[in-house]
């Protein structure tokens, strides 16, 4: 009982959102430099669990309370362009649109011979365990944009990273698409992202067990001593049936270190948890 308790206020607090007696509809569209839409960009309130992401053709609309500052700063982001900042003020400019300027990486040549490396996996292989995280709490499917669950885990030799695997005990969606996300750690949070790619994926129809994403061709490297933050960004959740609103894996707990991160927002703040959720990095390492 205390632990399905401990687990209940973990999601209150990562999917409940407050009562929100008046509101006002912020809402835009995304676009990169050419014009083309943005699919999937996220737009967050700094520091609030109070935004969205952008559908297909980048266009975005989320409910925010009606006593948000106007000078509130809105941050709209997506992988591979340059983040803008713009106050709530600016936004309330009914289906204005926003452009994002292309971010150009230049990656670093890591050689290394092939017979040196070895497998192994960063995070939690187990698919079993009493107790679960949810979106169950979830007052609403489409709230749930921009939401993030991570494992923060520390590299012990240096890696290639061959892919990533969630489970997921429980799903009632007909269609699932979610982002990877992979950040650098300072201090103790998610810092910047490692990946120049925006790796988008789909979950079939109500799948369980093991969902794998194959990354070789991104050339992800990971250096012996860094501490990164690997997981999943929620973008769109088509329910199988109307009352459908459960995705859920298992949670390993206690542990001695702060493992499991979650944010509401793409600009929220991180929650951490002393847990392991199901989610690892197979990986190629060497000396």
């Amino acid at each position: 009982m205390l632990s399905r308790l401990f687990l209940l206020l973990i999601f209150t607090l990562s999917f409940g959102s407050d009562s929100l007696a008046q509101t006002v509809r912020l809402s835009g569209r995304v676009v990169g430099a050419s014009g083309q839409p943005v699919a999937f960009a996220s737009i967050g309130v700094k520091g609030k669990a109070i935004g969205s992401t952008a559908d297909e053709s980048g266009r975005f609309a989320f409910a925010a309370p009606a006593t948000l500052a106007s000078t509130d700063s809105v941050i709209i982001s997506c992988v591979g362009f340059r983040s803008r900042g713009l106050t709530v003020a600016e936004l309330r400019h009914a289906e204005a649109v926003w452009t994002l300027q292309p971010l150009r990486h230049l990656l670093q040549e890591v050689l290394v011979r092939r017979p040196q490396l070895k497998p192994g996996f960063l995070g939690c292989r187990s698919a079993f365990s009493p107790m679960q995280w949810t979106t169950d709490s979830a007052a609403d499917v489409g709230d749930m944009r921009g939401w993030e669950l991570a494992t923060m885990v520390p590299v012990r030799k240096n890696s290639f990273v061959d892919s990533f695997r969630v489970y997921f005990a429980h799903n009632e969606f007909r269609s699932l698409r979610l982002r990877f996300l992979l950040y650098d750690v300072q201090h103790g949070k998610p810092d910047r992202l490692l990946v120049a790619d925006d790796i988008q994926f789909r979950v079939p129809n109500q799948r369980t067990g093991w969902v794998g994403l194959d990354l070789r061709r991104y050339n992800l490297h990971l250096a012996k001593g860094q501490t990164v933050a690997a997981g999943i960004q929620w973008l769109h959740g088509e329910k199988a049936t109307p009352n459908s609103q459960r995705l859920s894996g298992p949670v390993l707990m206690p542990t001695l270190t702060n493992r499991t991160l979650i944010r509401q927002k793409s600009q929220a703040h991180w929650e951490k948890y002393a847990a392991n959720v199901s989610m690892y990095l197979a990986v190629q390492q060497y000396e």
